[in-house]
């Protein structure tokens, strides 16, 4: 029996980890040599978002540089990657409503981390919108249907941050109690596969509604919940909270031998 590709959900933080060396980024290379090294990788990341179900149908995924504020040095970084017509063709396959958007690229959830995995860009990605219309429930039980594509060598993976709240971040503060406290309350549900209270994670009380102030941080991990089995094994590679609010949290499903 062939092996089946592990599910990634990397919390990917800051845009600045694109071109700096941290403990995170080195966390991020370690895994990548961890994992069998992909076909395609499919993306579901926070930053992207629609009002539909859609993946991006271009040739090459142009950088997008979807943020404020930071060095001209990170806006000078690309990640020239190619998309696969290929793997738009199998997710529409597995996903029958599911529109081609050529006019998206590769957003810095994606992009930011990969440029760390996988520096030459050599391996094609497509992206996979986060439904605006859709509710948890049925977020993950579109990424059930995207389970078959591991067998075909391709990488799910899915970026955003457990715990994310810019509204009270702060640089100088150490995590707040809330924050551990849900932080930790993932871990626990995840390694047990409690699906279904990650699944409705607003009855898991204020710590949770804190932490998720708006849920296209916390989707692509349900995502990643959906794409994998409660059978498989579960690994975290990053456990820590930055800015008092974001969680790097990384969580790899599957086994690596």
């Amino acid at each position: 029996m062939e092996k089946i590709m592990p599910v990634l959900f990397v919390g990917h933080g800051s845009p600045m980890n694109a071109i700096e060396d941290n403990e995170f980024t080195r966390n991020w290379v370690n895994i990548s040599k961890k994992i069998p090294k992909p076909k395609a990788i499919l993306a579901i990341s926070a930053h992207y978002e629609r009002e539909d179900t859609s993946v991006t149908s271009n040739e090459i995924l142009k950088t997008i540089h979807d943020f404020y504020g930071f060095p001209k040095q990170l806006y000078d970084k690309k990640y020239d990657c190619s998309g696969s017509q290929e793997l738009v063709l199998n997710i529409k396959n597995l996903i029958e409503d599911v529109n081609f958007d050529s006019n998206w690229g590769i957003d810095h959830g994606v992009w930011c981390v990969l440029s760390k995995m996988y520096p030459n860009a050599e391996i094609p990605v497509v992206e996979l919108s986060i439904n605006r219309k859709l509710s948890m429930q049925q977020h993950y039980e579109l990424g059930k249907k995207l389970y078959n594509l591991r067998e075909e060598e391709i990488l799910i993976f899915c970026t955003g941050n457990v715990v994310h709240n810019l509204m009270v971040a702060d640089i100088s503060e150490s995590p707040y109690k809330w924050a551990i406290s849900f932080d930790e309350k993932v871990k626990k549900f995840v390694t047990t596969r409690d699906d279904l209270k990650l699944v409705n994670y607003k009855l898991i009380g204020e710590d949770a509604l804190l932490s998720v102030n708006s849920a296209e941080h916390y989707i692509p991990l349900i995502y990643s919940l959906g794409a994998t089995n409660k059978n498989e094994t579960v690994s975290f590679f990053c456990e820590k909270i930055v800015y008092a609010t974001i969680s790097m949290r990384c969580i790899l499903f599957g086994n690596l031998s």
